[in-house]
């Protein structure tokens, strides 16, 4: 497991939610704590929403979920009924995905498949996905290379869904947030590889609030729980003190004013803008 796959099972653990993506948040909502569980919920029905649309009720339609994480997404597609497959890198996510699709898969649906994007390949021809959807996984695939894959494994009717965020154009200043493709650069992609595009809707507003909550928390809660660690491990275990010895004050200045001034909802809104994007080919 490396250090941001501890991260996301860490924040999975500590706040007892089942998705490791953002929440979704109605313009009427305000982001907090207390509703992070079902925000998280709106975001697994959105999208589902619109692969229900792309597939209807054609439950023999092929889906994949590409970066499916722990398979949150494959799984509620299994109890759906549809034949969904989940895609991930990671070994961990792998098992961890198997084990939580593994009571609904049924006659072979739901193959947890341990491979990156670029890398996955699909021998029957005659059998290729009618759907395929990236939430929150687009931002870390190769433009042009998913497009060569797409080729491969989508059918000639099938779809492409993202769910993701991507760095708007021509914004002045330099992003304090890393992540995500240029959304001038996808859409030349979309158009260079004959695709075209049936729905494009933007939802920042619906997930920028996670910003803020994820300042909140990090700046009024974790460090200042670290924080107080801190001091008492380094006063009682004065001599034997070293697990937190690498959080110095001045580390944790730089994360508080980073996560209070710089990485928050407002840079977001600024330099990122995220999409629900459905592509097919043209």
């Amino acid at each position: 497991m490396d250090s941001k796959e501890f991260g996301l099972v860490a924040a999975q653990q500590l706040f007892k939610i089942e998705s490791l993506h953002y929440g979704f948040w109605e313009n009427s909502e305000t982001a907090s704590i207390g509703g992070i569980v079902k925000a998280g919920e709106k975001h697994t029905s959105f999208l589902c929403e619109y692969i229900k649309e792309a597939v209807g009720d054609d439950k023999t339609a092929k889906i994949l979920d590409a970066g499916c994480g722990t398979g949150v997404v494959t799984k509620k597609l299994l109890q759906m009924g549809y034949y969904a497959d989940g895609l991930v890198p990671s070994n961990w996510m792998a098992k961890m995905a198997q084990e939580n699709t593994a009571p609904y898969k049924n006659n072979e649906k739901g193959t947890i498949y341990e491979s990156t994007f670029e890398d996955f390949t699909i021998s029957d021809a005659t059998n290729k996905y009618q759907v395929v959807f990236f939430s929150e996984s687009y931002q870390y695939v190769d433009i042009q290379k998913s497009f060569d894959v797409l080729d491969l494994i989508l059918s000639n009717t099938g779809a492409v869904i993202i769910f993701d965020f991507f760095k708007r154009d021509g914004v002045e200043g330099k992003s304090p947030l890393g992540g995500g493709h240029s959304i001038g650069k996808f859409y030349e992609a979309i158009e260079r590889n004959g695709f075209k595009i049936y729905k494009d809707l933007d939802v920042t507003s619906n997930l920028s609030p996670n910003l803020r909550l994820v300042s909140e928390i990090l700046t009024d809660r974790i460090l200042p729980l670290i924080e107080t660690l801190d001091k008492f491990l380094s006063i009682r275990y004065k001599n034997t003190f070293k697990f937190f010895k690498f959080l110095s004050k001045k580390k944790l200045k730089k994360l508080k004013f980073k996560y209070s001034t710089e990485r928050n909802q407002k840079s977001f809104d600024k330099f990122k803008t995220y999409r629900l994007i459905v592509i097919k080919k043209a």
